[in-house]
């Protein structure tokens, strides 16, 4: 009998830790956003180059990310990539800040182009930063990095 009430015992407890996740809101939850805030250009997140970053989309949530050009003279290419397994659910704004413009934000007409599972913007740039915008369906989860040329 002790045998019996010690083994229920530990499968009550062992329930109880299965359980401990679902409570603290695990399977199922939303994922965490860890650049939140980055919803404006003054709290975008600054990307290194080649150095992948995840996202999340929130609820009525844009992110927005900057990247400033490499050092030196002369036109440089880059691209933007957005990896996603739907692809379908999110929308990528590629523009500019460029030092001496009179307007805030250049929209140089980069267009975004969905290949498979990811989504490419390449632009060039001679100086300034690069900006970019991530909107789309609550709950997309995705790795957005830029590469220079």
């Amino acid at each position: 009998m002790k045998t019996l009430i010690a083994v229920l015992s530990i499968i009550v407890a062992l329930l109880a830790l299965a359980l401990v996740p679902l409570a603290l809101g695990g399977c199922g939850a939303a994922a965490t956003d860890h650049n939140e805030p980055n919803d404006d250009l003054n709290t975008a997140h600054v990307l290194a180059p080649g150095v992948p970053v995840d996202g999340v989309i929130g609820p009525d949530d844009s992110d927005v990310f900057q990247c400033d050009t490499p050092e030196g003279d002369g036109i440089r290419s880059f691209i933007v990539t957005v990896q996603t397994e739907t692809p379908q659910d999110i929308e990528l704004q590629v523009g500019a800040s460029i030092p001496g413009s009179w307007e805030g934000i250049t929209w140089p007409g980069w267009k975004a182009v969905t290949k498979g599972d990811h989504i490419e913007v390449t632009g060039t740039l001679k100086k300034g930063t690069v900006l970019m915008f991530v909107k789309g369906t609550s709950g997309t989860t995705y790795t957005i990095d830029i590469t220079w040329r």
